[in-house]
């Protein structure tokens, strides 16, 4: 009796490790943050470029979110799966877990759990994360296209009957409008430019260069032009652009529409339905508008 649980349990364990593995084969990137929840700032003691270097040792294509997309991912984002690593709650030690999520964000694979008792941030992310990742070396990953996954995403997917492929679709017609506005608000600027540079004709040519500088440094700046999007998370939101990149962690301040900056000596606050950061920095405060949409 004993040795047919046994077999039933092997038996188990193999099929589910059998649908991971044909579930991780179908996705041909992996998209690494450039932060995780647990940090306070962009690949705070390495985690994330040691997550991105891990992913690629065991045969990954891995990419940070901030750099440049190959073309096939830029079409269809639901060929790459989206990395994060979670810190799990321990007494007198670290434990930290690897997910692997798809473009719908469901979870396609969860690592092991890597654990450590060095006290030192730096090493105890390392080892922690390190052994969470011994849970890939036995999938051997080897892309294979899977028409599911490949059309899932498409922009010429057919949508009927299909939720998941009704959702990206939604998404990528977010992200179209967030163009469309980002388009918009840089004709405002071209249209101020030549405003200014109307006022400019009788100002003396060293004053010209500085303003010039100033709003050309406006023009350039990608979060005052684009949308960004607001996501409730516990105890405040995250504010991503369109690719779903972090850009912010807000924490509820106590004050309605203040938000406290997680990780930088900034506040988000609303004043008269238009949202400001404001960054204490040597010279004083800076203050930048941002175009947000709360969901």
């Amino acid at each position: 009796m004993k040795s047919i649980v046994t077999l039933c349990a092997f038996l188990m364990l193999f099929n589910v490790k059998g649908i991971s593995q044909e579930n991780i084969n179908a996705y041909k990137y992996v998209i690494v943050p450039t932060s995780f929840s647990f940090l306070n700032e962009p690949d705070q003691y390495q985690v994330n470029s040691l997550t991105k270097f891990l992913f690629e040792k065991y045969g990954f294509t891995a990419i940070m979110a901030d750099a440049d997309y190959p073309e096939d991912l830029t079409n269809n984002r639901c060929l790459g799966l989206f990395a994060d690593v979670e810190k799990l709650s321990a007494f007198l030690k670290t434990k930290l877990q690897v997910h692997l999520k798809d473009c719908n964000n469901k979870v396609v694979f969860s690592s092991g759990i890597g654990e450590s008792r060095e006290k030192q941030f730096d090493k105890v992310y390392n080892l922690a994360l390190r052994e969470a990742f011994n849970s890939f070396e036995t999938l051997n990953y080897n892309y294979q296209p899977n028409n599911k996954v490949a059309f899932k995403g498409a922009k010429t997917a057919p949508v009927s009957g299909n939720t998941e492929a009704q959702e990206e679709i939604q998404r990528l017609q977010r992200e179209v409008e967030a163009l469309k506005e980002t388009r918009r608000l840089k004709e405002d600027i071209v249209l101020k430019e030549a405003e200014a540079n109307k006022q400019l004709q009788d100002v003396q040519p060293e004053v010209k260069a500085q303003v010039k500088k100033v709003i050309v440094a406006e023009a350039v700046s990608d979060e005052t032009l684009q949308t960004l999007f607001a996501n409730p998370v516990e105890n405040g939101y995250t504010i991503t652009d369109a690719s779903n990149r972090v850009l912010y962690h807000l924490v509820f301040s106590g004050k309605e529409d203040v938000y406290i900056v997680k990780g930088q000596d900034a506040i988000l606050y609303k004043m008269n339905n238009t949202w400001i950061v404001a960054k204490a920095n040597d010279s004083g405060v800076s203050m930048k508008t941002l175009n947000v949409k709360f969901n």
